[in-house]
């Protein structure tokens, strides 16, 4: 087999020539170039393979890397690489899609086995975006893995969990509770896990017969924060609804927390129930009923699906991962509320 020397023999020029040109090292003359170019192609040299231990480093993005859902999701990520030698590449959008941009650009130059992402697209930008994740990274062989949403596009993967259905299961839990009057405390209009969550609780409401009224929802981003000022602005217009269902866990601790400040009980006066089981939702009073996310396995199965698909093996486009109701005394008082000592 040629080599180098070969090549540089052939071509009539020294072994770092040869490397410059190999290399699109510009300042080499095009007649030079030419001269190697066709060394090259005479001796029938080939290009050493880069062996697989050159490339493995995973990249993830992640919208708030401090919250604690998504410190449980890099849980998963950090055990599932823990006797490996990958590295991971990490980025925190804090739920800004314009960062998220910025992260994708800069990454785009690495020299990557993967990708895994929690997009904070905003769902009328999909199309575009997804259209540039091919050009840079699976259309590169680079696998590209959403979590927490179903990517229909079979140029992805995905590690999800049905929105929908959980946002109806905590609905239609305070129904079962005997509560009619049922207010929604959402995300980020935007946001696909909002969308998703919206209409599972519109569903759950009219699947039991309640009307559908709009100003009964208003709008967080995620925070606690958000949560308590979201309750507030509730509570100052409307005096009727017996219970909140809030778009995750951490909303729904800023809810209680705004009830009590109108010197109102938990569950007594207003019933709450939240969705990801973070670890804060068993600690506070009321302990939190909630839809438990396992943000774990996922973080877990996305890297699995990376390694898999390095290694040659087929691999399902979707992983879809089962949720489950816990009901605390945030909605029944007479539950179980124990506290849950594991995951922070």
């Amino acid at each position: 087999m040629a080599g180098m020397r070969d090549v540089a023999k052939r071509a009539g020029v020294s072994l770092s020539t040869v490397s410059a040109v190999l290399n699109g090292n510009k300042n080499t003359s095009p007649e030079i170039a030419r001269r190697v170019e066709r060394a090259i192609k005479e001796t029938e040299y080939e290009l050493p393979r880069k062996k697989k231990d050159d490339k493995k480093v995973i990249a993830v993005l992640l919208p708030i890397i401090a919250s604690s859902f998504f410190t449980n999701v890099l849980s998963g990520i950090e055990n599932a690489l823990a006797k490996s030698e990958y590295t991971v590449l990490f980025g925190d959008s804090e739920f800004d899609f314009s960062k998220e941009l910025q992260f994708i650009n800069t990454i785009k130059k690495q020299s990557l086995c993967g990708l895994i992402l929690d997009t904070v697209c905003p769902v009328g930008r999909e199309t575009d975006y997804f259209n540039l994740l091919k050009k840079n990274f699976t259309n590169k062989n680079i696998p590209v893995v959403f979590l927490e949403r179903n990517i229909e596009d079979d140029g992805f993967y995905s590690v999800n969990v049905d929105h929908h259905k959980n946002a109806f299961m905590a609905t239609e839990h305070l129904i079962q509770q005997n509560h009619a009057r049922i207010a929604h405390i959402s995300g980020y209009p935007e946001n696909h896990v909002t969308v998703q969550r919206i209409s599972g609780y519109k569903a759950a409401l009219e699947a039991n017969g309640i009307e559908f009224d709009e100003t009964l929802i208003s709008a967080g981003d995620f925070s606690p924060n958000s949560g308590y000022l979201a309750m507030k602005k509730l509570m100052s217009v409307r005096s009727d609804f017996t219970a909140v269902f809030s778009a995750n866990d951490q909303m729904a601790i800023g809810a209680i927390k705004a009830i009590k400040s109108y010197g109102k009980c938990v569950p007594d006066d207003i019933a709450v129930i939240g969705i990801d089981n973070i670890a804060m939702s068993s600690i506070v009073t009321p302990a939190l009923s909630t839809i438990n996310v396992p943000t774990y396995q996922m973080g877990h199965v996305a890297v699995k699906i990376i390694m898999d698909i390095r290694e040659g093996q087929h691999c399902e486009k979707t992983f879809q991962l089962e949720s489950n109701l816990i009901v605390r005394p945030s909605t029944n008082p007479y539950a179980n509320s124990e506290w849950e000592l594991l995951g922070w």
